[in-house]
């Protein structure tokens, strides 16, 4: 049939080795390749662990997009602003009377003139509203989102967050303009509220002793440290040396990967909606408990601390003391460290010697670093202030996220997503406000009038902290519930033997 016997066998995919007998050829198909795929996922093993540790590399990716933008979006928007008024000036000419005529000088000095004039103080509220329109889209998206935990699961809110994410930093690496700038706040700002309302809930589920939740969600809040403790100098460095773009285009590498990674979760996880297993306490029969109320207030109240610090301190420090562009990325390096520590190491401290306590005396000290921030007259001066702001704040959100948690374990029906969303509205209302109010109140009464205020206003509301000392742990309140079961139950015997004891 066929003239070449060599070429028959090629055809039906056979070729005699001349060592040895015939073998097939394996040609790989897209089926094969996917069946390849779903093998691997099927071999993960996703224990808890793994996936405390993909929330943190989640929160680290969410926070290092969030402040590497910090440090870019004052010195752009001042670029921006100045270019325009070159334009606008830059045509200008005036007319000398000369011995030789009339004659029209160009006015060449024009562009440096106007960066000499320029007083930084004047972007203030152009970019306290740039960094303040994340938080405050997120505010709108929070009760959303906590509505969808309850009806489509954790998990999968998760794959949502980080799908916009995504977005986000491609929006940063192309922005141009505050048109840009404000597109991509406003998605990350959506895309924060999915992540952060899931991670929290699906620790909180996963977690149920008071003792694991206060280690892994310190370790969790941990993320959000590192990812601000990269992302103001990861932002500041190759903004100053790479160009804008470099450092967002990074980022999204890193996203994509933590996005495949949560699909394979997805795959591997029988998920379901919370509303599947039980009916949970509404989001307002959480805000009319008043200890839920106490603790998110001081969450919000210390949080406002350091966004209100963010839009105006960087363009204090290039206004006063003519700081390069590179420090700028420094600036908050110290608050990050200092978060770090406060929710990695401090929070199983914090259960064990009072929640209580600890806020009390962390608001106390965050209001003493404010007040010594406009002492400071060089950019290392800010290190001891600025870590001492992290170190408490750091310690109040690991000694308060597991105590809301808890909260809802021992006075209503268990609903995490609910009240984490209560814990990111206070965080989104604190950065909406705090960037908004500063970049408004600086210019009224001055940079340090207004971090005097912040600090004693953080002194005079830490008291609030007192009503949270009768908060008992779950298992006190558990051997609490069982003691007295067994009193009752010793009663009811004693008394029925004393009444067949009478009858005899």
């Amino acid at each position: 049939m066929y003239e070449n016997p060599v070429s028959a066998r090629l055809l039906v995919g056979q070729v005699k080795s001349p060592n040895g007998p015939t073998k097939m050829r394996q040609q790989k198909s897209p089926l094969h390749t996917m069946e390849q795929i779903r093998h691997f996922v099927e071999t993960l093993n996703f224990s808890r662990t793994t996936i405390l540790v993909l929330i943190v590399y989640t929160n680290t990716l969410d926070n290092i997009l969030l402040t590497s933008v910090v440090p870019i979006i004052p010195e752009v928007m001042m670029e921006i602003d100045k270019n325009e008024e070159y334009v606008k000036g830059g045509n200008d000419s005036i007319s000398l009377d000369t011995a030789s005529g009339d004659r029209n000088v160009s006015l060449t000095f024009t562009k440096q003139l106007l960066r000499e004039s320029y007083k930084a103080v004047d972007e203030n509220s152009q970019v306290g509203f740039l960094l303040s329109s994340k938080a405050l889209i997120q505010i709108i998206a929070n009760p959303c989102v906590g509505f969808l935990s309850e009806r489509c699961g954790y998990h999968l809110l998760l794959v949502v967050g980080t799908s916009l994410l995504i977005i986000t930093s491609l929006v940063y690496t192309c922005a141009g303009s505050f048109a840009t700038f404000l597109a991509g706040r406003l998605v990350q700002g959506i895309a924060s509220a999915f992540c952060s309302i899931a991670g929290m809930s699906i620790l909180a589920e996963l977690y149920q002793s008071d003792l694991e939740r206060s280690k892994v969600m310190g370790v969790a809040m941990g993320g959000v440290a590192l990812g601000v403790v990269v992302g103001y100098p990861f932002g500041g460095f190759l903004y100053a040396f790479c160009g804008q773009s470099t450092p967002f285009f990074i980022v999204s590498i890193f996203i994509i990967i933590d996005l495949v990674f949560q699909v394979c979760i997805i795959c591997k996880s029988n998920w379901m909606p919370v509303s599947a297993k039980q009916k949970s306490t509404s989001l307002i029969a959480l805000l009319k408990d008043p200890l839920i109320l106490i603790t998110s207030g001081i969450i919000m109240v210390t949080t406002m601390a350091m966004s209100t610090l963010e839009p105006i301190v960087p363009i204090w420090v290039i206004d006063t003391m003519k700081a390069p562009k590179w420090q700028l990325g420094l600036i908050f390096l110290p608050d990050s460290i200092g978060y770090l520590i406060g929710t990695n190491f401090l929070g199983v401290i914090a259960m064990q010697i009072g929640r209580w306590l600890c806020s009390l005396s962390c608001m106390i000290l965050i209001g003493f670093c404010v007040i010594c921030i406009p002492f400071s007259t060089s950019v290392p001066q800010l290190i001891l202030p600025h870590f001492g702001i992290g170190l408490g704040l750091g310690i109040v959100d690991a000694a308060l996220m597991p105590l809301l948690a808890l909260l809802v374990d021992t006075r209503h029906v268990t609903s995490y997503g609910s009240i984490y969303t209560i814990a990111q509205l206070s965080v989104s209302l604190a950065y909406g406000i705090g960037p908004l109010l500063g970049g408004e109140l600086v210019k009224l009464v001055g940079f340090q009038s207004l971090m005097w205020s912040l600090g004693c206003l953080l002194v005079l509301v830490s008291p609030c902290a007192i009503f949270l000392r009768s908060m008992k742990t779950k298992e006190e309140n558990m051997s609490l519930i069982l003691n007295t079961e067994e009193e009752a139950l010793h009663r009811e015997l004693t008394s029925e033997y004393r009444r067949l004891y009478t009858e005899n």
